[in-house]
């Protein structure tokens, strides 16, 4: 037969057990604290844009079609940008101790659909550096892509700045979560507890649960209580011996 728990129990449960759910919450939030304060590394963001746009002499030239061209290779240039031959100039102008690879996975470049222009974004552990190699990337690529393709439509519209802001860690949501994690686990810990004694607290239990009737209580008694029992019943005793 299944057992049910009504919502006041729950309540109970919970109020009993208040004392163990805090302590596990300020030890999530504790943990969370350590992790991201002294074991993660912040990372920085520095973020250019670039537009990509082909140099006409007078407007009238400039259509529908040229627009779609110019959209349609971001994402070559995405290609062009991670690659080796990029990287490597940019690896040798800044002399950085990055490999070509290590520099390919700082990089991520992003674009809004039937935009012209595309965000590139490097993300290291130093802000100064992030801004550095952003900038030298964009001007590399913007110089070195009439060479590759033999075009000239690329424009930097907005360089990287230092952002001294990390992006990660949150240190907000790892704190939430580090508390929102101990809390369930404490009434994790405090229903499993209540769930596991199987020991008798009141006679309800047994009127209501099992369906016994209730035949009487057996109290316990304090020493002193006993005590004072004990020496009321021999003071009767004496005093039914005297009357005897």
């Amino acid at each position: 037969m299944e057992e049910e728990i009504s919502l006041s129990e729950i309540f109970e449960i919970l109020k009993q057990r208040i004392f163990l759910i805090t302590i596990l919450a300020f030890f999530g939030l504790s943990v969370s604290a350590l992790y991201t304060f002294f074991a993660v590394t912040p990372t920085y963001a520095a973020t250019t844009q670039m537009l990509v746009n082909h140099k006409s002499d007078t407007l009238s030239e400039i259509q529908l079609e040229d627009i779609n061209t110019n959209v349609q290779m971001i994402s070559t240039y995405k290609d062009i940008i991670k690659g080796p031959v990029i990287l490597e100039e940019v690896q040798e102008r800044l002399e950085a101790s990055y490999s070509v690879g290590q520099l390919a996975s700082m990089v991520s470049i992003s674009s809004n659909t039937d935009s012209q222009v595309f965000s590139l974004t490097v993300t290291t552990t130093s802000p100064t550096e992030a801004a550095t190699i952003a900038n030298e990337i964009a001007a590399t690529f913007q110089t070195s892509i009439g060479k590759i393709m033999n075009v000239e439509n690329v424009t930097v519209i907005s360089e990287a700045t230092v952002n001294a802001n990390p992006i990660s860690p949150n240190v907000p949501m790892n704190l939430v979560l580090g508390v929102l994690v101990g809390t369930m686990l404490g009434v994790g810990i405090a229903f499993l507890q209540t769930f596991m004694d199987n020991t008798l607290k009141d006679s309800q239990f047994i009127s209501q649960k099992i369906g016994w009737l209730d035949l009487g209580v057996v109290s316990e008694i304090k020493k002193e209580e006993f005590a004072a029992i004990t020496q009321f019943n021999e003071l009767e005793t004496a005093q039914d011996r005297i009357g005897g």
